[in-house]
C-alpha cells in the first residue's frame, strides 16, 4: 500500500464512524490499524486496549508517536462527511479528526518507512486513560527522548506548554517548527506555550521533550468541527522530511516549570498578560503537579481556575474538570470523572463561577461545580 493510499484509507476509515471510548467503534478502528501496520513491525495490546506498533531498526532511534482512536461522541454508529476543495467536515456531529487525523498521520509515517515507535492510545476523551496507563511503564518511556501528539488544532502550533507546565523546550520547539517550514512552502509552525492536555503530558516525567503538533482541525469537540485538508496533506509530506532523531533534547525532565506571569484576571478581567518566565516546583508530573489540595499558593489555583473556565466558556471543559475531579477525590481523579455530566456545565453555570472564583476559595468553587455537575 503505497504512502498516500494509507493516509487517506486511514483518515477516512477514521472519520466514518463515531468512536466513543470503549465502544465498537474504537475497537474496530484499532483492529484496522493493527492490521494494516508494516509487516516486520513489532506489535502489541496492552491491558488499557493501547496498540504498540514499534518500527524501530536502531537504539539511535528514541522517537515516540502517539495518537488516541476515540472522540467525545456519545454514542456510536456511522458518521456523514461532506467535503469540499479546502474542508472536510461532518452532518450535524463532531467530525472526528480529533484523533482521526493524528491517527492517519502516524499511519503515514510508519507506512513511509520512519523508524519509531508508535502509540495509539485509548481513552483520551475520557482523561488519558490509556496514556495514563503507558506512562506507569518507565522501562519504556525511558527509552525515547520526544513523544509527538499529532492533536493539536489550528495549522501553526508546535506546543511546549500543557496546561501551566512546560512539556517541551523552546530550543526543540523551534528546531522542530524550522523543519516543517522548510519542508513545505504552506508551513507556518511556531512554538506555541496555550496546550491544554493531551496524551503527551503523561509522559513529562520521564520523556525529555513531550509536544503536540497542530493538525488542521478546529472547533473540535462540536458540530461545527472541520479539517483544513489542505494544510493535513502538505503536513504529511512535510514530516517525511522532518529528521526526527536528530532534534534536540533539551527539557530536564526532573524539573517540572511552570508559567511565572502578572496578569488581572483574577481580579476581575481577562487578557492583560504580563512577562512570561519559568519556575521551578519538583519532580512531580504535570497532573501530580495539578492535585489543588497540595498547592499553597491560592492565587496560583484561582488563576487555573479562572484559566479553566474560560476554557470551558469556549467549549473546551477537559482542564475544568481536571481540577474539579482532583479537588474533590484527589486520590482517584480519573473514577471521580465518570460522576461527572458534562452537559450540566451550562453557560450559566460558568458565568456564575467565573464570578464566584474572584469571592470565594478555589477548592470551595470547585467542589460546587462538581456537586452541580454530578449525575443523578
Amino acid at each position: 500500500m503505497n504512502k498516500a493510499s494509507i493516509l487517506y484509507r486511514t483518515l477516512a476509515r477514521a472519520l466514518s464512524m463515531k468512536r466513543p471510548h470503549d465502544s465498537e467503534g474504537t475497537r474496530r478502528l484499532t483492529d484496522w490499524l493493527q492490521l494494516h501496520a508494516p509487516a516486520n513491525a513489532r506489535i502489541h495490546r496492552d491491558e488499557a486496549g493501547n496498540l504498540h506498533i514499534d518500527t524501530r531498526v536502531s537504539p539511535l532511534n528514541t522517537t515516540l508517536f502517539t495518537a488516541h482512536v476515540d472522540t467525545v461522541h456519545r454514542v456510536e454508529g456511522p458518521n456523514k462527511i461532506a467535503k469540499d476543495a479546502t474542508h472536510w467536515r461532518a452532518s450535524g456531529a463532531p467530525l472526528g479528526a480529533d484523533d482521526g487525523a493524528g491517527c492517519a498521520m502516524l499511519m503515514h509515517l510508519m507506512t513511509a518507512g520512519i523508524p519509531a515507535y508508535y502509540l495509539f492510545t485509548q481513552g483520551e476523551e475520557c482523561g488519558g486513560i490509556g496514556a495514563k496507563f503507558v506512562g506507569k511503564d518507565v522501562e519504556l518511556l525511558k527509552q525515547f527522548d520526544r513523544a509527538i501528539a499529532f492533536d493539536r488544532r489550528g495549522i501553526d502550533s508546535v506546543i511546549t506548554h500543557q496546561g501551566f507546565s512546560r512539556t517541551a523546550s523552546d530550543a526543540f520547539a523551534e528546531a522542530l517548527a524550522d523543519q516543517l517550514n522548510a519542508a513545505h512552502p504552506d508551513m507556518m509552525y511556531l512554538p506555541d506555550d496555550t496546550g491544554v492536555y493531551t496524551d503527551t503530558a503523561e509522559f513529562t516525567d520521564v520523556i525529555p521533550e513531550c509536544t503536540n503538533i497542530s493538525v488542521g482541525y478546529d472547533h473540535e469537540h462540536s458540530a461545527n468541527e472541520s479539517l483544513n485538508i489542505h494544510h493535513f496533506v502538505a503536513l504529511s509530506k512535510a514530516v517525511l522530511r522532518v529528521q526526527w532523531d536528530s532534534l534536540p533534547t533539551d527539557r530536564d525532565p526532573t524539573k517540572i516549570e511552570h508559567k511565572d506571569w502578572k496578569t488581572d484576571y483574577a481580579y476581575g478581567g481577562y487578557g492583560a498578560w504580563g512577562a512570561w518566565g519559568a519556575t521551578s516546583v519538583g519532580t512531580t508530573s504535570v497532573h501530580a503537579s495539578l492535585a489543588y489540595q497540595t498547592i499553597d499558593d491560592e492565587e496560583f489555583l484561582r488563576t487555573d481556575l479562572l484559566y479553566a473556565l474560560e476554557d470551558a466558556a469556549f467549549g473546551q471543559p477537559r482542564f475544568l474538570i481536571e481540577m474539579m475531579c482532583e479537588s474533590v477525590y484527589p486520590e482517584e481523579p480519573e473514577l471521580a470523572e465518570h460522576f461527572i455530566d458534562r452537559k450540566k456545565l451550562t453557560e450559566r453555570v460558568i458565568k456564575q463561577a467565573r464570578h464566584d472564583a474572584k469571592v470565594y476559595d478555589p477548592n470551595t468553587v470547585l467542589c460546587g461545580l462538581f456537586d452541580t455537575a454530578y449525575k443523578e
